[in-house]
Order: structure tokens, then sequence, then C-alpha cells
């Protein structure tokens, strides 16, 4: 029996998607709340890019926030005191199908995914733009993981996300004493893809977009899966691994398109298929 076609959720208060082209635009729609996200947020965000993964029209993702502020973390007003204290273990087993689902399922999403980030990325924030593949910051951005200064530990994979990206020393620097990142300094440290003057965000991320939606989606994709599985493969089996990918994208319509292009001396026109 064929699998069931996913569909999009339903509206969700605090996100706002629209599909323009080949771009799914997902924005964060709390702007009271410094963007801060909800449960139904973040279970809504996990199943827009669950669907957008396989949706052959969707490009390129983008997740962005509304007004001054990309997102500041989980709302935790909403997990305010009162009844009873829960029993021993209920934040590591309810974490399991919330949270800890957000960033495998970015990371494995073959679609590209692109952040655009202004004001503060905090906490949760900070990871679900690291976990994208491309961070596009204001100068001014701040990016801050206050988990420790809280009196908490990392989660939501931001203790895995940020030495792979920046070393351990400068991950203890950011986690162990919560210093807050300037975007400037975040791209200089190589945190994110790049930074310029909030005023050139926006064009800055648009050209990208654009670049992203016009590349050959199908080898983009593989390629992707293989940089994220290289730290943790051995070189033998990421050959077969490599080679596999190289099987599968030699099959997909655009390699087809740039093979005929060149014969015609032209530019190929891909279609992402």
């Amino acid at each position: 029996m064929d699998d069931p076609i996913k569909s999009y959720p339903a509206a969700i208060d605090g996100l706002v998607v629209e599909h323009d082209g080949g771009v799914l635009a997902v924005r964060f729609d709390r702007p009271d709340r410094r963007n801060a996200l909800t449960d139904d947020m973040v279970l809504g965000l996990i199943d827009i890019v669950d669907v957008a993964s396989s949706d052959e029209s969707v490009r390129v993702i983008h997740i962005t926030g509304t007004g001054e502020h990309f997102c500041s973390g989980f709302d935790l007003s909403l997990r305010g005191g009162g009844g009873e204290k829960p029993r021993t273990g209920a934040t590591q087993r309810q974490m399991r199908w919330h949270i800890n689902r957000l960033v495998p399922t970015m990371q494995q999403c073959q679609t590209p995914i692109v952040a655009s980030v202004k004001g503060w990325a905090i906490g949760l924030g900070l990871n679900i733009a690291l976990a994208s593949d491309f961070v596009v910051a204001a100068d001014d951005a701040r990016l801050w993981a206050p988990f420790v200064d809280a009196a908490f530990t990392p989660d939501s994979g931001g203790s895995w996300l940020i030495p792979r990206l920046v070393g351990i020393a400068r991950a203890k620097e950011m986690i162990l004493l919560g210093r807050k990142v300037s975007g400037k300094d975040a791209s200089d440290w190589g945190l994110v893809h790049s930074a310029v003057p909030d005023s050139e965000l926006d064009e800055a991320v648009a050209a990208l977009l654009v670049e992203l939606a016009d590349r050959p989606t199908v080898a983009l994709g593989l390629a992707k899966q293989l940089i994220h599985s290289a730290p943790t493969s051995e070189l033998e089996s990421h050959l077969a691994q490599e080679g596999l990918a190289l099987e599968l994208s030699s099959r997909s319509e655009d390699f087809h398109e740039n093979s005929r292009a060149r014969r015609e001396s032209r530019g190929p026109d891909f279609t992402g298929r």
C-alpha cells in the first residue's frame, strides 16, 4: 500500500506560512513576545518542515520572524508555576516527542533551509537558526544561549550544534559563560553564513533564496546529507554513500538538463526534479 500523502497542518496561532514560487516562507508571528514559541508553534514547525521536505514544489524554506526579533526561544511563561510538581524524568520524556524532534527534522530535510536573523535569537530560537543550512544575520543581531545563566542545561540540540560550528572553546564561551554574540562576530566565528547591515538584510536573504531555488534541488539535498553525515562516518563508508548519492543525482531531470545545456552552449534551466 502506498504511503498516505502528507499535508501541511491547519493554521497555527503564531506561525505565518506563505508559498511563493519555489520558496516556502515560515514566519514566527508573536512580536509582542519577541516571537517566543508555544507548544503548537514548535509542533507546527516540525510538521511544516517534514511535509515541505517531500513537496516537490518547494525548492527552499525560509524561516524568519515578525518585527524586530527573530525568536526569543520557548515562551517560559507558558510553563508557569502552580499545580503539582511533575514526577522525576517527565521533562526528558516530553522532550523526546517535542523540541527534540525539531533539529533532527531540519537536519534530515533535503530541502535547503535559510534563516534570516535580526534582533534576538535566544535559546530554542538560536538552535532553530543554527540548524538551518544558511543563516544570514544583521550585524547587530544578538545570538544568546542563556541556559546555564538560568541554572539549567542546554536543550533542543544546542550543545550539539554550537561546538560543531565554532569549536569547543567558543562553545564553552557561549554556553558556560552565556556570552551574547553579535551577528558580525557570529559571522567572523563561522557560527552564521554571513552578516550584513540591518538595512541590507532583506535584500541579501532574497538573493540567497533565489540562488538556492534556481539550483538542482535533488543534487543539493543529497549533498547536504553527505555533509551532515561526514563528521561521524568512516572514510570507506562515506565514499560508498557518495557513490550512492552520485547514482541517484545522475538520474534526476536536472542532471540531464545540465548535459543538454552543455551540448547547446547555454545555461541550464533547473526545475528541481
